[in-house]
């Protein structure tokens, strides 16, 4: 008898410990997962009524990635509402898609302790293309704005916004139906039309140099809620 009531004893102690080691091993939170993840520009452009008037603009953008290979290469972009991009983007239904490299970060052969490291970034996802000239400000930090010339190229998809010298890669992407709301952010489909690189001797070496989160947030450029810091 005695045996048996120490057994049952011991079973709620165990089943007691197992509880309370579950109600503390998850809990809910309003934190988001710290991810480190690539780190592009979208450039888009849009033309006015006449020939004379188009608004071009470039941003930072960390939430894009690839979503399918066949029978289309299909990208997943997402652009906050409200911005220049977001509008040039849902008017022309295009834009160009440019993974950034260390250089950009630190404005070229910078060493990253001077005054210049960490103003490209903050130039493209800091200010809004209607209040700043932003391909000014990018020329005088050594990064003028150019057309995207590739081998190929017919007059059907020439008329294409101009790029940052110096990316990893380019992507041509072209909206696929419409754009899906999600709250502060649209969510765009979108087809890969052309993939371009400056070196056609790119290797998988070249694709890793590209600047991630994690450094700019370890540069002091962005907040861990990914904002830009002033």
């Amino acid at each position: 008898m005695y045996c048996m009531l120490e057994q049952k004893m011991m079973l709620i102690l165990l089943l007691s410990t197992l509880l309370c080691l579950c109600a503390s091993a998850y809990q809910a939170t309003t934190i988001p997962p710290l991810i480190d993840v690539p780190t592009f520009s979208l450039s888009t452009s849009s033309s006015g009524d006449d020939a004379s008037s188009s608004s071009s603009t470039m941003n930072i953008l960390t939430y894009a990635s690839p979503v399918a290979i066949k029978p289309h290469r299909m990208w997943s972009i997402s652009l906050y509402k409200g911005t220049l991009s977001h509008a040039n983007f849902a008017k022309e239904k295009r834009g160009i898609l440019q993974l950034l490299r260390p250089a950009h970060a630190l404005c070229k052969g910078d060493d990253g302790e001077g005054d210049a490291s960490g103003k490209l970034i903050r130039v493209l996802g800091g200010s809004s293309g209607r209040d700043v000239d932003k391909q000014a400000m990018c020329e005088e930090l050594g990064f003028a704005w150019k057309p995207l010339e590739c081998s190929g190229e017919t007059n059907e998809n020439a008329d294409w916004p101009q790029v940052l010298p110096h990316c990893v890669y380019y992507l041509k992407l072209e909206l696929v139906g419409e754009m899906i709301d999600c709250g502060s952010h649209d969510v765009a489909l979108c087809r890969v039309v052309e993939m371009v690189s400056e070196d056609d001797s790119i290797n998988a070496a070249d694709e890793l140099d590209y600047i991630s989160t994690q450094t700019l947030r370890e540069m002091d450029i962005i907040s861990e809620f990914g904002r830009i810091k002033d």
